[in-house]
């Protein structure tokens, strides 16, 4: 015999001690999984071919499984598909969201799995975390006997042994450990052939292919001629059929003799969140993190939430709280190159691990421009139905007395809505009137956009959530979330545009737009199209049902004339050859459009925007950041040092500039009409004109966002708020100078949530 010393392999011994049942494993006998020869999913089947049944059927979850392994404890199965599958055999999944690998297996730890990767044999957690190298080259068929070996093929030959010290058994694949680990079967050359590891033996069993030992070690399984499965004697004979099943390749489940331990945390975890009824774990390694809920009374382990971080993002959990079968997490994200961070509750059924998508949305918000802004969830639960409750708190430093109005929508002379650095939405009714006039609703629905058709409607988007009001300045409990920014491709909510109550559309930062006809009916109502690749959108405005358009990252503008009508309706024009990227585009009418970029100040134009021919360009005079056109004979924009662009003919490129609100930082604007309009500063100003054109004696600023505190000082504000059944609601808020919590005792028994607002008791009833 040949032996291959892998010096350069990494053996990690505490990763492969033996549980009391494992994999290859030793037990009494289970279920058999087959790769099925013909339809979708996995085939579980007993012995004699009873007890049969399909799972993980969906192709959009499971893809196409290929061989089927299981755990050491008989718990779960690993498999390959598009991507590493880990499922329990009733098709739930463990973690369905591991990467793309070749041939995974448990080792003899059910919490680890291993499996070939870019011409190495890697070892994760059940939660995707990496643990360890365990070898360098290209292998395939790697599996572990139960007592710590390894067994593996490589060009066409396999070897065993520890995983340093390998031994070439010959010619074969496929291989399959005996529960002792003293015997190996192969297939080799159109036959099963058992392999004694002490004596070097080689005995032919039967014709076939893909072995599995049962776990009491007294048959064999293989696939046969015709693809039947079929079971033989481990010392010979005749093979027999399993009820005519027919597959390419199978694994026996081994039961164990002992109870397993429920609720068995991947190794290097953490737990974040305990009760009698459920647990949260937390792994994690340079990169990456992730996160296990597991429900105690049936013992299952299941990924919740998994994040890979980079330069410009951080994401993770520094919080959770378990409930019944439900629990809550705080997923707080950063960006440690720009600055800014949110945090938002999500609320997960533990007894299927997914997330449930009318539940949670508590979030907080401190924007790319607050980079000093402290923002975070310092008190959290969740319980029965999945209802939750957050203490969400904001602390700005000494000085921050104001934010900025990031946004700005107002479809009449008598409503204006707005939004702020720290995602608050702020309503008028007289717009015009002032200060006094101007209503904030603290820190909720926490949105970075809005768009209202009519003041009876508005819709926002902010995180992964699209928020609906049918009575926008009646407080934040009026605001109803919808998750529909998840799954694979997905990004960032960035802006949304409502031409009516009946019409909505979104888009995000990975070039997806979301359409909706009843954008308060849910999150069935919303239909996903990726229109642009990976490009991130922005700034959408659509003027009609007609029209739609938004300005990518690359400068592009992509338009539809029938935004419902899926990703074919959309194509590309170049705006802008050089970045930045155009801040804010308006379409007046379906035959003009105008965007602008600032330094040097820009503006684009085009008279058919759905032809897909490139726009128009003019320099003007200011630096802009926002555009607003209430006819297509009057545009303004407003930016920096509080430049006011104006055009009167905008198609023909005419533009005169001027400066207003004594030279602050403009960041947005909208306009009901010619004969109002309304902009934002960067201090918590509105800055408001009935008279748009006539200069700068025409635009008086009001303070509607101011701070309470001194600028000597940090100022705090806190929320209470809640998810329940009828949506998410702002139950409690103070802000006073200092960082100190003035919101305490946050608890939930039953249905009733209880508080203490500066040490008064305060409670309140959730419905589930």
């Amino acid at each position: 015999m040949r032996y291959l010393g892998l010096t350069c392999c990494v053996l990690v011994l505490a990763a492969i001690v033996a549980s009391p049942a494992s994999a290859a494993f030793p037990g009494r006998d289970g279920l058999l999984a087959v790769q099925p020869l013909s339809g979708s999913g996995l085939l579980l089947v007993n012995a004699h071919g009873g007890a049969q049944r399909r799972i993980c059927t969906n192709r959009s979850r499971c893809g196409s499984p290929r061989n089927p392994r299981w755990s050491p404890d008989g718990r779960a199965l690993a498999f390959q598909a598009s991507t590493v599958h880990l499922i329990y055999p009733d098709g739930s999944c463990l973690n369905c969201q591991m990467g793309g690998a070749g041939t995974p297996a448990f080792t003899a730890n059910p919490e680890l799995v291993t499996f070939e990767s870019g011409g190495a044999l890697l070892e994760d957690a059940i939660d995707g975390i990496r643990k360890a190298t365990v070898l360098e080259g290209t292998a395939s068929d790697a599996v572990w006997s139960a007592g710590g070996q390894l067994a593996l093929v490589r060009a066409g030959q396999v070897w065993a042994g520890i995983p340093h010290h390998l031994r070439r058994l010959g010619a074969g694949s496929s291989p399959s450990w005996s529960p002792s680990g003293a015997q190996i079967a192969i297939a080799r050359k159109g036959w099963v052939v058992v392999v004694g590891l002490r004596r070097h033996s080689a005995r032919r069993l039967v014709r076939g292919s893909t072995p599995a030992w049962s776990p009491d070690g007294r048959s064999i399984a293989f696939i046969g001629a015709g693809h039947d499965l079929r079971i033989v004697a481990a010392s010979g004979g005749r093979a027999r059929w399993v009820a005519r099943v027919r597959g390419d390749a199978v694994d026996w489940q081994p039961l164990p003799s002992t109870p397993v331990a429920a609720c068995a945390a991947p190794p290097g975890s953490t737990v974040i969140a305990s009760s009698a009824t459920a647990v949260v774990t937390g792994d994690s390694n340079p990169g990456n993190d992730a996160y296990m809920g597991c429900l105690r009374a049936d013992g299952r382990e299941r990924l919740l939430e998994s994040f890979s971080n980079g330069e410009d993002d951080d994401t993770d959990v520094p919080m959770a709280a378990v409930g019944g079968g439900y629990a809550a997490i705080d997923n707080y994200y950063t960006d440690p190159h720009y600055g800014g961070s949110q945090a938002t509750v999500a609320v997960f059924d533990l007894q299927t691990g997914a997330a449930v998508a009318d539940r949670g949305g508590e979030t907080v918000i401190c924007s790319e421009d607050s980079s000093v802004c402290i923002a975070g969830i310092s008190q959290l639960v969740v319980g029965s139905g999945g209802v939750s409750a957050a203490d969400l708190t904001s602390a700005l430093p000494p000085g921050s007395l104001t934010s900025p109005l990031a946004e700005i929508s107002c479809p009449s002379s008598s409503f204006c809505a707005a939004v702020d650095g720290a995602g608050r939405v702020l309503t008028s009714i007289d717009p015009s009137g002032g200060g006094p006039d101007w209503t904030i609703t603290p820190s909720s629905p926490f949105l970075t956009d809005v768009s209202c058709p009519s003041p009876s409607f508005c819709a926002g988007v902010g995180g992964t959530f699209i928020f609906t009001s049918t009575d926008p300045a009646g407080g934040a409990g009026t605001w109803t979330p919808t998750m529909v920014d998840t799954g694979t491709g997905s990004g960032i909510l960035e802006s949304i545009s409502c031409p009516s109550a009946s019409l909505c559309i979104a888009d995000d930062d990975a070039g997806n737009v979301f359409t909706s006809t009843d954008p308060a009916g849910g999150a069935g109502t919303w239909t996903r199209a990726n229109v642009d690749g990976t490009k991130g959108l922005g700034s959408i405005t659509c003027p009609s049902p007609s029209l739609c358009v938004t300005i990518d990252s690359s400068g592009d503008a992509i338009s539809s004339s029938e935004p419902t009508a899926g990703a074919g309706a959309w194509q590309t024009a170049t705006v802008s050859g050089s970045p930045p990227q155009p801040a804010s585009v308006s379409c007046p009418s379906t035959t003009l459009c105008v965007a602008v970029k600032g330094a040097p100040g820009e503006a684009f134009t085009s008279t058919d925007p759905t032809s897909g021919a490139p726009w128009a360009s003019v320099v003007i005079p200011g630096i802009p950041e926002a555009v607003s056109c209430p006819s297509i004979s009057l545009c303004l924009a407003v930016g920096q040092a509080g430049t006011l662009d104006v055009s009167t003919d905008p198609a023909a490129g005419a533009w005169t500039s001027t400066e207003i609100d004594g030279g602050q930082q403009l960041r947005s604007i909208d306009c009901a009409s010619s004969s109002l309009c309304v902009a934002g500063d960067a201090v918590g100003n509105v800055v408001i004109s009935s008279n748009p054109t006539g200069g700068p004696a025409a635009w008086t600023p009001a303070l509607v966002d101011g701070n309470p505190c001194s600028a000597q000082t940090w100022c705090t504000t806190e929320d209470i708020v809640a998810s329940d059944g009828t949506g998410v609601h702002m139950l409690d808020t103070i802000t006073a100078p200092g960082m100190g919590s003035m919101l305490t005792g946050l608890t939930l028994t039953g249905s009733t949530l209880a508080w203490g607002h500066a040490g008064t008791p305060e409670s309140a009833t959730l419905a589930p």
